[in-house]
């Protein structure tokens, strides 16, 4: 999809922040909720102390699932071996064999980073919207689209492997099933409200995944803008006072 959306410095963010606690009408307001959200968090975090051994064994996994994706992604599911992965790797095959016994399981740890990625890329723009009201379906909105601009190649690579294993598929169904559950608990929104944004963001990215996808960068900027206003207007009042969670 590329890089269609602007990005701003961290001194226009309060301004931003400012003009969205004013107004909650009008179109403008949504142009700068995007601005906004596509701005990745500067915020420093200090420094978890790891030992030197375990460094090394998580650092070696990390490179193994990157030459596994790359694999993937340039070759398909079908080139990807244990040793394939091991020579991309650049480890021997002992070393490969201490994390992963098998290929699916080495495809399978693939797609769940590719899913914590995605994780982590939604609670990046969570961040910037603390206190916002169901800022964490805005979140899941924006990031979710965010994520498809910086990890298309991984997120190919992983829709190749389940279609080459349809096995493999219980890990994504498994992130998304936790996340609309967790969205539907925390929001102040109606669990089939919930399901319509979360279903209309992923649907969009699966789309252009599998380069079904006919719509324009513009359009798909306008959509998202679009989904964004429907989060406001679903809030309505629930008669319980709280959220209603899935069925």
């Amino acid at each position: 999809m590329g890089n269609h959306f602007s990005h701003g410095s961290h001194g226009p963010q309060k301004r931003d922040a400012d003009k969205i606690m004013r107004s909650r009408k009008g179109s403008a307001l949504f142009g700068v909720l995007l601005s906004r959200l596509f701005v990745c968090s500067g915020m420093s975090r200090a420094p978890t102390v790891i030992p030197a051994s375990g460094r090394r064994r998580r650092d070696s996994r990390e490179t193994i699932l990157q030459a596994a994706e790359e694999i993937v992604a340039r070759l398909g599911p079908a080139y990807l071996t244990l040793e394939t992965a091991a020579n991309e790797a650049k480890v021997s095959k002992g070393g490969l064999f201490y994390h992963f016994r098998s290929k699916e399981a080495l495809l399978e740890a693939m797609i769940r980073r590719s899913m914590q990625l995605l994780e982590s890329e939604r609670n990046k723009v969570a961040e910037s919207l603390t206190g916002e009201r169901n800022g964490k379906m805005k979140a899941s909105i924006i990031g979710t689209l965010r994520h498809l601009e910086g990890q298309r190649p991984v997120l190919t690579a992983v829709v190749a492997a389940i279609a080459n294993d349809p096995k493999l598929v219980e890990p994504m169904r498994e992130s998304f099933q936790n996340e609309f559950q967790g969205l539907c608990m925390e929001l102040n929104l109606r669990m089939e409200d919930v399901a319509v944004l979360f279903l209309a963001s992923q649907g969009l990215l699966l789309m252009e995944l599998l380069n079904l996808s006919f719509l324009t960068p513009s359009q798909i900027r306008k959509v998202t803008q679009r989904m964004l206003q429907l989060v406001e207007e679903f809030d309505r009042p629930n008669s319980s006072g709280s959220s209603s969670s899935p069925a």
